[in-house]
């Protein structure tokens, strides 16, 4: 028998997992509502449109890696290659707890030929990581350099998400973490 309540919080939660599973075009209102144990016309009372659950679950999302992980960047109280095994520890656990990625990589994989709805909120994510780890290579590297190595192990971690997504391997993202402390 279907829930009559959800809290928000797991709503976006089930949502997200439906999404990176399926992706967004596989996805259905059904598919979510039945993930969240609701009906689909309960769904619909949270959100009008799957587009709506989507941008929400990418804004959640974000903002979850702005308090789990880019804040780890701007802790004083750490040194720089402290920032780094933290991050490390932290985004390896975040892309390996379930299938599916890099929920961002994804959605922008599937979506960016055919509409522009995301782009914004994920260029926000991907800007706002590329920030976090320029403010950690910026403490030994000029600007230019730690732009470079911030762009280089972001693209790095997220090729590795990849290859550890079409090999079920996680020696590649493990690998990447390690390529970018050491470029450090």
């Amino acid at each position: 028998m279907p829930k009559e309540k959800i809290s928000k919080k797991d709503l976006i939660i089930e949502s997200v997992r439906v999404f990176r599973k399926k992706g967004y075009y596989r996805t259905s209102m059904a598919d979510l509502a039945a993930a969240c144990g609701l009906t689909k016309g309960a769904f619909y009372h949270h959100y009008k449109s799957k587009e709506d659950v989507m941008m929400t679950c990418l804004v959640a999302t974000s903002r979850m890696f702005e308090e789990k992980v880019f804040a780890i960047a701007y802790k004083e109280e750490l040194t720089a290659v402290q920032k780094l095994h933290k991050m490390e520890e932290v985004i390896f656990y975040a892309f390996t707890k379930e299938t599916g990625g890099c929920y961002f990589s994804n959605t922008i994989l599937e979506t960016v030929h055919v509409e522009d709805t995301f782009i914004k909120t994920i260029k926000g994510f991907f800007s706002k990581w590329e920030h976090a780890m320029i403010e950690i290579f910026s403490s030994k590297h000029p600007a230019a350099k730690a732009r470079e190595l911030s762009e280089n192990s972001i693209t790095d971690i997220e090729g590795a998400i990849i290859l550890m997504q079409l090999h079920n391997d996680t020696k590649y993202l493990k690998n990447a973490l390690k390529r970018v402390i050491a470029s450090y």
